[in-house]
């Protein structure tokens, strides 16, 4: 087994690779309470980075600019395999938002609650990325803890995507430690509907572990899954109850695939899913 290391050196090649087929150049820099933001152009395409990491927040082909770029962020997406009737949605970090525009696009129907605690990451993202509000799509420059220990909102799906530079805030892998705790555990509890799931994306390594043992203390079902090429570690869980099995999700995978127009196949995505802790 590669280690997590050798996984995201695997992913950042990869990225690097596609990027450097044209020349990049910076656009926009600006530097904020929460992190060094960096936006660059490379030919068709344009990418965010944090400081001076290689790591690519958000990539996006400015022809399909409603395209999912990122394995990761397209793995997010199996949130609608396990919620198919999903009647809204929040996500806890921006970024560039790919998934923001992805399920404006694809899922016109839901309503969309955007929580991002960088107000210049919601400007970079609406000036550079094209990522705006809309008739069911609200971004909200908050803490994701705060909001969701005062909300009174429930969601049938919650994507927590949030990533910050290494600091006192977060672990060493920069995932922010109140997002961690027992408390917000319990307030994912409280602001799931019934047959709820959430999804909670962290990059792979020693801080990942930890990370997905106490989600897996926290829910009563969790599923792990690992994009090939991303170098991360991403886990649905369900609050209460089981989540969706193997023969389900294929079902539901198929049935999107046949419409198509997504730019990626669900059922591709379910190669990720790990088999289930014996």
């Amino acid at each position: 087994m590669r280690s997590a290391s050798a996984i995201l050196r695997t992913a950042l090649v990869a990225l690097c690779v596609l990027l450097a087929c044209c020349a990049s150049t910076l656009i926009h820099e600006r530097r904020s309470e929460y992190s060094d933001i960096r936006v660059f152009d490379s030919g068709a395409y344009r990418y965010l980075q944090f400081g001076d990491s290689r790591v690519v927040e958000t990539l996006m082909d400015l022809r399909e600019p409603h395209r999912l770029q990122h394995p990761y962020s397209r793995t997010a997406m199996v949130g609608f395999l396990y919620v198919p009737q999903a009647r809204n949605c929040l996500l806890i970090g921006l970024g560039g938002g790919a998934m923001v525009r992805f399920i404006n696009h694809h899922y016109p129907q839901v309503e969309l609650d955007v929580v991002e605690i960088d107000p210049a990451i919601v400007a970079v993202a609406r000036e550079l990325f094209g990522t705006s509000e809309g008739p069911r799509t609200r971004i909200l420059v908050a803490d994701g803890f705060d909001y969701l220990g005062r909300t009174s909102r429930r969601y049938d799906l919650i994507l927590v995507d949030a990533h910050l530079n290494p600091g006192n805030r977060t672990d060493a892998a920069g995932h922010p430690l109140a997002l961690q705790s027992e408390e917000f555990f319990r307030s994912v509890h409280d602001r799931l509907n019934p047959g709820g799931v959430v999804m909670f994306n962290s990059l792979a390594g020693a801080e990942s572990r930890r990370y997905i043992e106490s989600i897996r203390r926290a829910f009563a079902a969790v599923d792990l899954y690992e994009p090939p090429g991303s170098g991360n570690v991403m886990a649905f869980a369900a609050a209460h109850g089981r989540l969706a099995g193997e023969s389900e999700l294929r079902e539901r995978a198929r049935a999107l695939d046949s419409r198509g127009g997504f730019g990626f196949s669900f059922e591709r995505l379910l190669e990720a899913r790990k088999a289930p802790a014996a």
